[in-house]
């Protein structure tokens, strides 16, 4: 557990997202441009069956201690045969409505955020929507990577503070254990399955959602990619003799890109709202590696003991790893009163997103 100390982003920190893809400027909502959205309840599921490193050490070949000095992860959830992406989000979903006191008929905005879909049609979201009993609230997925609960979290939020809607279930699920190759050093020690979601509304209220920004570079699109299984490469015996369908990652690649841009992406949200990182009480960074979570403190000057850290329990479960962090940190009361909480992630597109809130969960 835990989050930041130190002063200030440093200018040319902020830079680094800039080289290598979108020039924008992170965006506060004031009063007049809005209704404030609130988060208003959180929940999480994670499978029962735990992956640890003992068992997993011996498909890759190599030591326990190995995977931990690499990725500081010791365990990991693996969805159970027949357990699929949507009974997941589903599980969490209906953990958020009770978290916020709220029915699945009050919902009428379902957003979900996943790579890993049961079914490439129709979306999660309205697989979900079924699953809880929340008829007639819109639908629809976010694939945006890692990043893609930040990128769900902004466009409900958008829709809600717009007006459109009223009441929305953000959803982040990934049952990664079906497209990672655990033979595979460079991949296989890192994913896990589980989802998070969080209920949001229109008015005041705590963890009001104050800054977000987002970002995106397509040129690092193949640093983590499934390159089988798609329209152009349709699955077939040679996409599975070739083992394509499963992720790939040029992790050198993508370590110091992540880092660099998660710290740009903060120093943004905290600039619109004209704060410093000491003045955030906890941060939730995406769960990817432990030196990547560790780094992107040393770029922030951030305290440890202020950044939130499960990835030893949980390894990295995509777009599912904040929401789930989020609720857990809630359920622990480990979410501040009197201090924001920044949200930072990262993933494959290359994409990335932060957002900062105020207040604590209801």
């Amino acid at each position: 557990m835990g989050a930041c100390a130190p002063r200030q982003a440093r200018p040319r920190r902020a830079e680094a997202g800039r080289e290598a893809g979108a020039v924008h400027e992170a965006v506060p909502r004031s009063k007049e441009d809005g209704t404030d959205v609130r988060i208003v309840g959180t929940g999480r599921y994670v499978p029962e069956r735990v992956l640890g490193n003992e068992e997993l050490a011996t498909l890759l070949g190599v030591e326990e201690d190995w995977i931990v000095r690499r990725t500081g992860i010791r365990e990991r959830r693996v969805a159970a045969e027949g357990e699929g992406t949507a009974a997941m989000g589903a599980r969490a979903a209906e953990a958020a409505l009770a978290s916020a006191g709220l029915g699945a008929e009050a919902v009428d905005l379902i957003v979900v955020a996943t790579s890993t879909p049961d079914h490439l049609t129709p979306p999660t979201a309205c697989e979900i929507q079924a699953a809880i009993g929340a008829f007639g609230a819109a639908c629809f997925d976010v694939e945006a990577g890692f990043a893609g609960w930040i990128y769900a979290l902004i466009v409900a939020e958008s829709l809600l503070g717009a007006g459109i809607a009223t009441t929305a279930l953000v959803v982040g699920v990934e049952k990664l254990s079906t497209v990672t190759d655990r033979t595979d050093p460079a991949t296989g020690p890192l994913f896990g399955d589980g989802a998070g979601a969080a209920v949001l509304t229109a008015g005041d209220g705590p963890l009001t959602i104050v800054a977000r920004s987002w970002w995106a570079d397509g040129r690092l699109a193949q640093a983590l990619v499934r390159p089988g299984g798609g329209a152009l490469r349709p699955f077939d015996e040679r996409v599975l003799e070739e083992r394509a369908h499963l992720l790939r990652m040029e992790g050198t690649k993508l370590f110091r890109q992540s880092v660099r841009t998660m710290a740009a992406e903060a120093g943004r949200v905290l600039g619109a709202a004209g704060l410093r990182p000491g003045d955030v009480g906890l941060v939730i960074p995406h769960q990817a590696n432990l030196r990547i979570i560790e780094a992107v403190g040393r770029e922030l000057e951030l305290d440890p003991a202020r950044i939130y850290v499960n990835i030893d329990r949980y390894g990295n479960t995509g777009a599912a790893t904040i929401p789930i962090a989020l609720a857990e940190a809630a359920e622990a009361g480990a979410i501040p009163a009197d201090a924001p909480v920044l949200l930072v992630s990262f993933g494959a597109g290359a994409t990335a997103g932060a957002a900062l809130l105020e207040g604590r969960v209801g």
